[in-house]
């Protein structure tokens, strides 16, 4: 390989995606990125997830046998595992710039080398939100998708019928909406019925502002205003205000949740989605957070690490052997160089999985959409 190609090198480039994996922080953005953590894992464990009740434990007399119990089983999904990937290009122009490098990265006074480094974090970040949106889908146990040949309908996590719920009126109703008695009652179904205490309902700011707006909320709020407040003068704008009512109000932490992903259709369209649905008012306990025995991110051994050696050719460089994603390399863009360019590569494989099936509850809240247009103005 010519020197100058060196720095294509997929080990090369894969160590500077681990660097970033490692040594930052989770963007504050990806709310459940934080509390869901990566279990290493084969694909058949992947689509698999543990079913079984914890036992309390026996009283046994000294010298008495204790007894033996089942120690659950494996329920395995039908949908298969997928590939969380995708690539940007490097164009004929940043080519030629690699080449004056003449084996010093540094000789183009950190040019290529910041390229780089943004490029491979941009393939990062993009795996980040697919793992987030995922993340999503699971809590409100509700996943749909059919892009470049993965065809999913309505894949569901297991979570209990009785933590599905939709709320009798819509909260943009101020007049009848009960969103306090609403949230209230979830609360309760998960402390009676499963030993869980949601202190925790993650919401879009627009949910919210339908929430606050009611006169059933505003009735059980009042005995928490300030003596110099009311709903007349409080700002509805200072949501830092509103967030702090409303936890008193309903005894539970409120998160909001307006973080958003791009997504680039085949006629190279590009649209925003939000990685919470608006509409839909998340219920979880804070004890559960990174709690591997709760849910996780089941995450495979990538392929292309497997048989990189195999298709040397069409990769600068070699992986290594096996490893666990996120993973990075590159590839010529044409294999005819017509024209020259290059592709960096992020891939990784897996899918989340929710051991604790009733470790989250969904309330379905309205189906109107967001109060503040999503498309940028120009």
């Amino acid at each position: 390989m010519a020197e100058n190609l060196r720095y294509l090198q997929a080990a090369r480039i894969n160590t500077i995606m681990a660097a970033l994996q490692d040594a930052r922080e989770m963007p504050a953005d990806l709310v459940w990125s934080n509390r869901i953590g990566d279990v290493p894992a084969l694909d058949e464990e992947i689509m698999a997830r543990f079913v079984g009740r914890m036992q309390i434990a026996d009283l046994i007399a000294d010298d008495q046998a204790a007894v033996i119990y089942q120690a659950g089983k494996f329920n395995f999904e039908s949908t298969a595992v997928p590939n969380l990937k995708h690539g940007i290009g490097l164009n004929q122009s940043m080519l030629n710039q690699l080449r004056s490098l003449s084996g010093r990265v540094e000789a183009d006074m950190g040019i290529f080398s910041a390229y780089e480094n943004r490029t491979i974090d941009a393939l990062l970040t993009g795996i980040r939100w697919r793992k987030e949106a995922l993340f999503v889908a699971m809590l409100i146990d509700g996943f749909s998708y059919d892009r470049l040949g993965i065809k999913m309908s309505n894949v569901t996590w297991g979570m209990p019928s009785d933590l599905k719920i939709t709320t009798g009126v819509t909260w943009d109703t101020a007049g009848s909406a009960t969103p306090v008695a609403d949230l209230l009652a979830a609360k309760l179904v998960g402390q009676t019925r499963y030993g869980i205490t949601f202190d925790r309902a993650s919401m879009t700011t627009t949910d919210f502002r339908y929430m606050i707006a009611t006169t059933e909320y505003q009735n059980k709020a009042k005995q928490f205003l300030p003596p110099q407040l009311t709903f007349t003068n409080l700002a509805l704008a200072n949501l830092a205000q509103q967030q702090a009512l409303a936890e008193a109000t309903l005894g539970m932490t409120i998160e909001l949740s307006d973080s958003r992903y791009w997504t680039q259709a085949a006629n190279g369209v590009q649209t925003s989605a939000p990685f919470h649905p608006v509409g839909k008012v998340i219920l979880t306990a804070s004890a559960n957070d990174n709690n591997d025995g709760v849910w996780d991110f089941a995450n495979g051994v990538v392929t292309e690490s497997i048989v990189a050696d195999l298709v040397d050719t069409s990769m600068f460089g070699g992986l290594g052997g096996a490893q666990y994603g996120p993973v990075a390399y590159a590839t010529p863009a044409d294999a005819n160089l017509n024209p020259p360019g290059v592709v960096y590569w992020g891939v990784s494989r897996g899918f989340p999985r929710k051991h604790l099936l009733q470790a989250s509850a969904v309330l379905t809240v309205g189906t109107y959409g967001d109060l503040i247009a999503v498309g940028e103005p120009f």
